[in-house]
């Protein structure tokens, strides 16, 4: 039996998430923050999570059914897009101000041909 597997037969209940259980949550405090670090098969229903909070840095380890995991997945890939989406408009923003600043400067001819050497 490999050393994890002791492990995890020592821990017993201890950790054991329920398939109603929003892991994104951070029992300390409170945030949807929390993200995993490693995870594992822990058997053929359920999952081993190593996971930690990016607002209060706490870490927790948990064991979740392939319920409660593929609800969690689903809610880290909500949130990747949502990023994804904040970064590209971020990144049009800036692209846009650049050129509204190009467009000023030579408007007022402090740009020249010779800048461009």
């Amino acid at each position: 039996m490999s050393r994890f597997r002791r492990w995890m037969r020592r821990q017993g209940a201890r950790g054991r998430a329920s398939a109603g259980t929003r892991l994104q949550l951070c029992r300390d405090c409170g945030e949807d923050f929390v993200h995993p670090v490693t995870w594992t098969e822990s058997g053929p229903n359920a999952w081993w999570l190593l996971l930690r909070c990016g607002g209060c840095g706490s870490w927790r380890d948990v064991v979740a059914s392939n319920t409660a995991v593929a609800a969690f997945d689903r809610v880290l890939d909500e949130g990747c897009a949502e990023i994804e989406l904040a970064a590209d408009r971020l990144g049009r923003e800036s692209l846009r101000a650049e050129a509204d600043t190009l467009v000023a400067a030579l408007d007022l001819d402090l740009i020249g041909a010779d800048d461009f050497r």
